[in-house]
């Protein structure tokens, strides 16, 4: 099984590169034959690396460890959930999932294409091979990237998955993000297509479309997952360090927002062409920088996998193609993609769309520049070379720093959005414009009695300009949904109106649940990150020790021992919960210890509406500890960061819902 495995891989590599010269021989010498002919290939490539994939997943169901794969990352305690969980736990499965996802969106694409076999989707598919080819080539060439290697110490106690990763955000969080990255890479494809091709109408943008939103869509759902799971599981009191792994899968999602609303407008109203263009290679091209941090261990992070020379080798060659091709298309395309007049006046959606791809690129621009330029221009040992490969341990910017600009470009950001929904086309009358922005103004000014006088809100300006800020911006969803309403009502009730304001344009629909979303993510990231109380403990493990944090007093009750997964096993210390004197809750934090002799603290979290109260051992202990040291917070309004990220995918999955073909319209987001 495992030379099956192997040999498929090297199948897939091969027809990927049939399918690239094929597609590429029948654009240029516009043959239809030709075209389909790499479209076989593709079916080709697709069936070769389902077949991989099929090997190594039967291999961890079926626990068998002759596979190294299988034996790193599972043993025969797991449940079946994760030994799938296994395929992509580590570096080898991860390329094998992605390579998998890019030969389903190829085949797809191909299969839908078939009949007509045109240049420009011919021309997509041929780049989403050129990437498949690459991470084949990876598989192919570099043995820490190959899953299908046979174990030489057989027998011997598998390693299994890490405990960390025993959790159901983390077992869903990497397909997500793969996928998110993958749906990305297709709105490259036919933007490349078409410049290849030299087509300068919207019909790239639209073919794309729907799966710029599924792959951003799929990119949120994989970050919020990730961000849960640093919040449940890591123990370390938040859920968004800032570590380089993490920066950079925001760093696309940002130009990916983006590029939503500029494809949306692209094909509607014929502008921003040249933005849309340049978005879509950057966004997938900030995926690869992302898989290149992650993968290639050269900027240190406590996410990253190991330093191996081939792995950089290929993996910053193909970053480097790709923005030189990318760029060097762009420029010699230039002038055919200048759309209509682009702004209106400064009182318009025209320029405040423009204003928020402003920010929104300048927000990614300055992380890609903390997280990826400052490591490594201050870094004093060699990151590329023909022999050694050293580790950056050039300089890191610190939390502060990131928080310094990305809470205000987040508030800009978020003001931009809502501001969109409220000016007019081209220009913006002085009345229509007080109509407009009344009643989120009065909405904005009535909530400063509010925050005043309920709460710590006034400790930080800077915070509580943002609240103000999100309570405006929340407003003015609600009334451009308002607005709709009204104007679809007619004669007939509100709720009427209302229902005909959802009904009418999935699209319109989508961008209330998404820019709702948003509010709620932008108000639970000022409460939980700007209001965070935090404070840690060191007391004796004796009945009715106390700590205390805010309202919250915590009182020892005891130990007591249990059993885990993998054989762990469990010490919990309970602790009575008490709020402004009122016990509200027994919570127990406890250490785990895993056969491997791996040790882990696991936190519990109190969770209400508006605060969650997050208990965690500094360091792990056992039942003959005489002392416990734990660290305590409180985050405000934390809660309204998981409410708005599903909010986010489920606007998403509002414009991807199927439509009746006679009522079709692009699947975007509408400012």
């Amino acid at each position: 099984m495992i030379v099956l495995g192997r040999l498929a891989v090297d199948l897939s590599l091969v027809l990927s590169l049939a399918g690239v010269l094929f597609l590429g021989l029948g654009m240029g010498r516009h043959d239809r034959r030709l075209i389909r002919n790499g479209y076989y290939a593709v079916y080709g490539f697709f069936l070769a690396t389902v077949v991989a994939g099929a090997v190594l997943l039967s291999a961890f169901l079926n626990k068998d460890f002759s596979f190294l794969y299988v034996w790193q990352n599972s043993d025969a305690s797991l449940s079946t959930f994760y030994r799938v969980a296994g395929f992509w736990a580590g570096q080898q499965g991860s390329f094998l999932l992605w390579l998998l996802l890019l030969a389903v969106v190829a085949v797809v694409i191909a299969l839908r294409n078939l009949r007509e076999s045109d240049r420009l989707t011919a021309g997509a598919v041929m780049v989403i091979c050129l990437v498949s080819a690459a991470f084949a080539t990876l598989m192919v060439f570099d043995p820490g990237s190959q899953p299908f290697v046979k174990n030489a110490t057989l027998g011997a106690t598998p390693q299994g998955l890490n405990p960390l990763l025993l959790h159901p955000a983390m077992v869903l969080h990497p397909p997500a993000l793969f996928m998110g990255y993958v749906g990305l890479a297709v709105p490259f494809a036919f933007a490349v297509s078409t410049l290849i091709v030299g087509r300068a109408d919207s019909a790239w943008v639209e073919r794309s479309q729907r799966w710029t939103v599924a792959g951003w869509a799929l990119l949120s759902l994989g970050i919020g997952l990730g961000a849960w799971w640093a919040y449940v599981v890591l123990s370390w009191g938040g859920y968004w360090g800032w570590d380089p792994v993490e920066s950079t899968s925001l760093i696309p999602w940002l130009t990916a927002t983006a590029l939503l609303h500029s494809a949306n407008l692209s094909v509607k109203r014929g502008v921003f062409k040249r933005w849309t263009l340049c978005l879509a290679a950057a966004t997938f091209w900030l995926t690869l920088v992302a898989t290149w941090v992650t993968r290639s261990g050269v900027i240190t992070s406590v996410h990253a996998f190991e330093n191996r020379p081939t792995l950089v080798h290929i993996l910053s060659t193909f970053v480097v193609t790709v923005a030189v091709a990318s760029a060097a298309l762009i420029a010699a395309r230039w002038r055919r993609f200048a759309g209509e007049a682009e702004l209106g006046s400064l009182l318009s959606r025209d320029f405040m769309h423009y204003l928020t791809n402003v920010a929104l690129s300048l927000f990614a621009g300055a992380i890609l520049f903390a997280t990826v330029v400052v490591p490594l221009a201050t870094s004093n040992g060699r990151w590329w070379g023909s022999q050694t490969f050293v580790t950056s341990n050039g300089r890191s910017v610190g939390p502060q720093t990131f928080k310094m600009f990305a809470q205000p470009l987040g508030v800009v950001v978020l003001l931009g959005m809502a501001l969109c929904s409220l000016l007019s086309w081209r220009h913006t009358e002085g009345r229509k414009l007080w109509r407009a922005l009344l009643w989120p103004a009065l909405a904005g000014v009535l909530s400063i009695p509010l925050f005043v006088f309920t709460g710590n809100w006034t400790e930080s300006l800077g915070g509580f300009a943002g609240l103000v800020a999100c309570v405006f911006a929340g407003a003015a969803v609600v009334e451009s949904m308002v607005v709709r309403a009204r104007m679809m009502a007619r004669d007939a009730g509100a709720l009427t109106g209302l229902w005909r304001a959802l009904t009418a344009s999935r699209t319109r629909t989508a961008g209330f649940v998404a820019h709702a979303g948003m509010v709620l993510v932008v108000l639970g990231l000022l409460g939980s990150n700007v209001y965070k109380v935090e404070s840690h403990a060191y007391l004796a493990a004796k009945p009715g020790a106390q700590a205390a944090i805010g309202a919250y007093t915590l009182r020892f009750a005891g130990m007591h021992a249990g059993g885990g997964p993998q054989g762990s096993q469990r010490t919990y210390a309970a602790f009575a919960v008490f709020k402004d004197g009122r016990r509200v809750a027994t919570l127990q934090p406890r250490t785990e210890v895993y056969p491997s002799t791996q040790e882990a603290v696991r936190a519990v979290i109190l969770g209400s509406a508006g605060q969650d109260l997050f208990v965690a051992p500094n360091a792990p202990f056992t039942s003959a500890s005489k002392n416990i040291s734990l660290q305590l917070d409180v985050f405000p309004l934390v809660r309204l960061v998981w409410a708005g990220a599903l909010l986010l995918v489920a606007g998403a999955a509002v414009s991807l819902w199927p439509r009746p073909r006679r009522a079709a319209e692009p699947a975007a987001h509408e400012a």
